[in-house]
Parts: C-alpha cells; structure tokens; sequence
C-alpha cells in the first residue's frame, strides 16, 4: 500500500488517531458545535471535525480548560487525549486546520475567546452555560 489513505480504505474499521499533544479538543454535542461555527467562522474559523453527534473544535494547547462552560463539553488535553481524524470512518473536516485556497496552516484560537462563544450558543439553545464539575 502506497499511501495512508488507501491503507485505511482496505481496512474496515481502521482510524487515523492524533494525539492531542499540539492542541486542546474541545467536545461538543452537535447543534451546539454548528451554532458555534457560524458564530466562529465569522472571526478567523477554528479547526472543526464533525464526528456522528460531535462537533469537535481544535484550540490552542492548554486552553481548551475556558471551554467548559457546560457539563455537555468534554475536553481531551495532552499526552493521553486523542481525536480521529479523516479519513477515518465517520469523521470529515468541517473546517480544516489549513486555508484551502493557500494550505497555509489556520491560526488556532485560545480555549477562553472559543468559551465565550459557547457560553452564547448553549443560552442560545435554552441550556445556560454552567461551569462543568
């Protein structure tokens, strides 16, 4: 097999896993991550994944903690958390960690700019932001 993809193509099943080493994942249930992104893509657009009933925003290491502005957020930080990327079975970019018109890397954004965001789409939605336990 010549290359990643085609390896995962012939193997049911197989993910692509990166660990969360140079960035925080932020967790969303996915009518929240999709009010995010809108609210989001029109400042500078944070890496996204849409995963089954997850949104998952990238931000930068060590801030994804300002994101827990609800018990439905779950964080994944550092060495032991992970996230699957495309084209892993059921994951696509939503928005990508590049600017597809240059590749250029896309700037993350501190975990506290991206809560306060998500303070505004969960009272959007009638569930008021509380700080998860």
């Amino acid at each position: 097999m010549d290359s990643l993809a085609g390896a995962l193509e012939t193997s049911p099943g197989a993910s692509l896993i990166a660990a969360t080493t140079h960035f925080d994942a932020v967790v969303l249930p996915r009518a929240i991550g999709l009010h995010a992104m809108v609210l989001l893509d029109g400042r500078t657009g944070v890496p996204c994944l849409m995963q089954g009933d997850t949104t998952v925003l990238l931000v930068l290491p060590a801030t994804g903690r300002y994101c827990l502005v609800h018990a439905d957020v779950e964080l994944r930080s550092g060495e032991d958390g992970w996230v699957a990327l495309p084209p892993s079975n059921g994951v696509r970019w939503d928005t990508p960690p590049w600017i597809e018109a240059t590749g250029d890397p896309r700037k993350l954004m501190h975990g506290e700019d991206v809560g306060e965001v998500l303070r505004q789409c969960f009272n959007y939605v009638n569930a008021p932001a509380e700080v998860a336990q």
